[in-house]
Formats: structure tokens, C-alpha cells, sequence
């Protein structure tokens, strides 16, 4: 549900802003979506016992927002309810940014920590093959085996230790 409110709010902020002010936008939001991990801030910001007046204040002073645009962009969200939509609207934002540029990031989930020759080696090569700006961020993972996707694109490419032997064992087995 929160995704399609975030898409109604991107598309209207895409069709209202210039590109820098929409830069901005994701900047100051993501900034907030790390913000409001802190419970304090969250209940204050989330409770419906609070004067949505307050929660509009707070809010454009902590951002330090400049521009009636996006004053009003903020006061609209804290009048409809929608301050949980906004760390939503910023990954929208950012997706929708990066694929009009084709700049992509992929997710490399692996149990040990790889360099970052290694990282910056996989981007080139995948960045060639795709015809895409890549990215390679890295997730630690407890799974035996590796993990590259680009959610963006919908590619996956995995090699697992596990299905490689299920695998072998399976072939063996026929051949048998």
C-alpha cells in the first residue's frame, strides 16, 4: 500500500520540481528516513495525539527546507498523513533518477567481505555486458555461496555450494 502512495507522490513531485530541486528532495529525504529510525522521533512523528502543526514545524526546521515548493510539498504530506510514505517516496526518487541516467546499483550478497578492486572490477565488467552505469554495493550474508542482482533490471545471477552438490549428487545419481 505504502508503495503506491510513494509512486502518486513521485509522480506528482517529477511533474512539479526541476531536476536540481528533485536532487535536492531525495537528498533531504533520505536524510530523514535515517533520521526517523530513532523510536523517539518516530512515535513523536507518527502519533495521532500530536498537533500535526507541531509535526509540520518540527519537521521543516530539522530538514532546514528552503522554497515554498517544498514547504508546502512537506505540509501536504503531514496533512494527509503520509510522513511514513517518505522514505518511500526517496527510494522511488533515487530508482527513478538513476534509471533515466542508466545508472543501476547491484547488490552483491556474499558470506566474506570482498575488496573494493574486486567490487569496482565486477562493476566494469557487468557495466560493459549491460550497457549500463553499474554499482556494486555489498551485503554480508550467512548463505554459503554468492549473490549478484540488479532489482532494476530484474537480473539475478547466484552460485550456491549447496545446489552445486544437490546438483552433482542428482547427476551422479542418473548416471547411475
Amino acid at each position: 500500500m505504502i508503495d503506491l502512495v510513494a509512486k502518486k507522490y513521485t509522480k506528482a513531485i517529477l511533474d512539479a520540481f526541476s531536476a536540481k530541486e528533485i536532487e535536492d528532495i531525495v537528498a533531504i529525504f533520505s536524510t530523514f528516513s535515517k533520521v526517523i529510525e530513532d523510536k523517539a522521533i518516530c512515535s513523536f512523528l507518527y502519533s495521532p495525539f500530536v498537533d500535526k502543526a507541531k509535526k509540520e514545524k518540527l519537521l521543516l526546521e530539522s530538514l532546514h527546507i528552503d522554497g515554498e515548493k517544498f514547504e508546502n510539498l512537506i505540509k501536504v504530506l503531514v496533512r494527509s498523513d503520509r510522513i511514513s510514505a517518505i522514505p518511500e517516496i526517496a527510494k522511488t526518487l533515487e530508482k527513478k533518477i538513476l534509471a533515466d541516467t542508466k545508472h543501476y546499483v547491484a547488490v552483491l550478497k556474499i558470506k566474506e567481505e570482498v575488496d573494493s578492486a574486486t567490487l569496482q572490477n565486477i562493476a566494469k565488467s557487468f557495466s560493459t555486458k549491460l550497457n549500463v552505469n553499474l554499482d556494486v554495493r555489498q551485503e554480508k550474508t550467512s548463505i554459503d555461496g554468492i549473490r549478484l542482482s540488479v532489482e532494476d533490471l530484474g537480473i539475478e545471477i547466484s552460485f550456491s555450494k549447496e545446489r552445486f552438490f544437490t546438483d552433482l549428487t542428482n547427476h551422479i545419481l542418473k548416471a547411475i
